[in-house]
């Protein structure tokens, strides 16, 4: 039973926590959860009160860890073009997943490169969503699934593909810019259909077109059925439309433009995190040949909608040819870090908010080259700092995603290795007193 303290002693508390706030556990470890996972990129967790995770396999398996064991047969094996940056790329529950009283309490989505037997918009395989069911048995889902969205591919690298709902309900999705080195055709920047033809400030004519690519894309799949438009640009070859356009998308009542669109100009967004505590949007955007950028979009924000490529790379000028001789008003990263050592490729993390008190408010993340760990905190009028916590051996493909519980617990994957890590720390956790008191 939870006791009420004295003034005094909520006041001491509160200190305590104070001048903990902020800062690394000596004794923070990163401890093995399950190993033998075919590339995994993801955790995830429904907030259904089960207590699993579940890890997204790049080769399409979707495995659940369960009361501490791996689930032997897949939650869901989706078919998948799978190779190098290509494959299963995101999962997302439902916020109603495990609340029958609710409606689409059984759905959840996927993204994921499509497989070179299937149609295609461009002249790679598309990058897709799709919506699943879960089963009669919460542990399988249905095997089949319902195409919701088909966003047209260049290349097999660049596909972004994270995917979440946000606290607003609506679903959103990052997207690379296709993989073509430097961006020369323009893909990020462009609102609307946009054809390969080395011309970045033409946007809107030419065929195959490609739209939706440097993008992070913001829609409505529960009011979903209606007439595709013109200005859902992701519904190409599928009918009726299995989403809708929020009404505050920034490009709604434009012409000639894509309106899933909600921000632009990423160069390969790989994954991206909401902070459970406070809405905002995380995004670790992959740069080209010198900076890594990680960028953030505060709840309710006005600032522009262009976060710089292929103009800037991180917070440093890329081009200045074309259309980025003025480029658009943009938004720079809060953190940035070079290619120094090796780094090449970061792994956008999760702002912190589970059981390790100290570790509250900090963006954990990590570079997929050299396996280094990251802490990031605020460091005052708005700005970020970070220092490297942790620093395993180098090779392309290492830590390549995170994920949290349902309780708040940080995991990070080992792609290469096939492993899932939890976040751990004996000085973690809440505080219990001898008496009984659990504050």
């Amino acid at each position: 039973m939870k006791l009420s303290l004295p003034s005094f002693a909520l006041l001491g508390l509160l200190t305590c926590a104070a001048a903990f706030a902020q800062t690394v556990p000596p004794d923070l470890d990163l401890e093995l959860v399950t190993g033998s996972i075919n590339s995994p990129i993801a955790v995830r967790a429904p907030q259904d009160g089960s207590g699993r995770i579940f890890i997204v396999g790049q080769n399409g398996a979707i495995r659940i860890f369960k009361n501490g064991a791996l689930l032997p047969t897949p939650f869901l094996t989706v078919s998948v073009d799978f190779g190098g940056e290509a494959g299963l790329l995101g999962m997302a529950f439902h916020p109603n997943y495990g609340k029958p009283s609710l409606p689409h309490n059984n759905e959840f989505y996927v993204a994921f490169n499509r497989p070179e037997s299937d149609p295609r918009i461009g002249s790679a395989p598309d990058v897709a969503i799709a919506r699943y069911t879960v089963s009669a048995n919460p542990d399988i889902a249905n095997a089949s699934g319902t195409l919701v969205l088909r966003v047209p591919d260049i290349a097999s690298n660049h596909n972004g593909g994270d995917i979440h709902f946000g606290p607003d309900g609506y679903l959103y999705m990052s997207t690379g810019d296709g993989g073509t080195q430097g961006d020369p055709h323009g893909f990020a920047m462009c609102l609307w259909k946009k054809a390969a033809d080395s011309t970045p400030g033409n946007c809107g004519s030419g065929t195959p077109t490609y739209f939706l690519m440097g993008k992070i894309l913001r829609l409505d799949v529960d009011n979903r059925g209606g007439a595709v438009t013109a200005d859902m640009c992701g519904s190409q070859g599928i009918s009726p439309a299995q989403y809708s356009i929020p009404a505050d998308n920034p490009q709604v009542g434009s012409s000639n433009t894509c309106d899933e669109i909600w921000l632009r100009g990423f160069r390969n967004p790989w994954r991206t995190s909401f902070d459970r505590d406070t809405g905002d949007f995380w995004i670790g955007d992959v740069g080209q040949g010198s900076w890594e950028e990680i960028s953030l979009r505060t709840q309710g924000s006005t600032d522009p909608t262009f976060y710089g490529w292929r103009c800037l790379e991180g917070a440093h000028t890329y081009n200045s040819s074309n259309i980025c001789a003025t480029p658009p008003a943009n938004v720079l990263p809060v953190m940035e870090y070079s290619h120094a050592g090796n780094r090449c490729a970061i792994t956008g993390g999760f702002r912190y908010r589970g059981p390790i008190t100290p570790l509250d408010g900090m963006y954990i993340f990590s570079d997929a080259c050299t396996s280094e760990i990251f802490m990031g905190k605020p460091a005052g009028g708005g700005t970020w700092s970070y220092t490297e916590w942790r620093d395993d051996a180098d090779g392309y493909g290492t830590y390549s995603g995170f994920g949290e519980d349902e309780a708040g617990n940080l995991y990070v994957v080992h792609t290469q290795d096939g492993e899932v890590y939890k976040f751990v720390s004996p000085q973690s956790t809440d505080l219990i007193f001898a008496d009984g008191f659990d504050p």
